[in-house]
This record gives structure tokens, C-alpha cells and sequence, in this order.
């Protein structure tokens, strides 16, 4: 709602609101906590439809079109760039962690 809220605020100032939502992410520190094993990692990809896990260029590339003149007509989004993560209901990785936990 903030990203929305503010959209509408400073929109007439020529001011774009967007966000960027990304899922589980290859080399960063959030994914090593959450999935500190290759178990755990296969099985955290093995859960999104892309069946892969996102890389930094996936969401610097969005967040350099939201940047540039292919995104001048784009406000209030959020974008999801997660593979499809979204589409498959709450991101709860601990299914994924048990999974890891049991194929040992």
C-alpha cells in the first residue's frame, strides 16, 4: 500500500513508485540463512515454477527498466521477480528446509 500511496501522492510531481519483490536469490545473504545446504537449495528451487533460483542480474535488470524510459508510464507496481514463487501461494521455505532434512 505504500508503494500505491505513494505513487498517487507524487505522481503529479512526475515522481514514480515502484517495487521490487524478489524471491529466492542466488549469492545473497538472505539465501544463505534460509538455505545453508545444496539440499536445501535444490529444494527451494525445485519450488518455484521456473524451477531455478533467481540471479542478482534478475533483479537489477528490472530495477534498470523501472529506471529507464521503458518504464516512464509505470507507477504504483509491484513486481514480483521470483520466478513465479508468487503464483504458488506464501513464501514458506520451511517445507522446503524439511524436504532437504528428510532426502538425507
Amino acid at each position: 500500500m505504500l508503494t500505491r500511496g505513494l505513487a498517487l501522492e507524487w505522481g503529479a510531481e512526475g515522481i514514480r513508485i515502484n517495487s521490487i519483490i524478489p524471491g529466492p536469490i542466488q549469492e545473497t545473504e538472505g539465501l544463505k540463512r534460509l538455505a545453508p545446504t545444496p539440499e536445501t537449495l535444490q529444494a527451494m528451487a525445485a519450488r518455484v515454477p521456473l524451477k531455478r533460483l533467481g540471479r542478482l542480474d534478475d533483479v537489477s535488470r528490472m530495477a534498470m527498466m523501472l529506471a529507464s524510459d521503458w518504464g516512464s508510464f509505470i507507477t504504483g507496481t509491484v513486481i514480483p521477480v521470483d520466478g513465479g514463487l508468487f503464483l504458488t501461494g506464501p513464501r514458506d521455505f520451511s517445507a522446503a528446509a524439511e524436504a532437504s532434512r528428510r532426502d538425507r
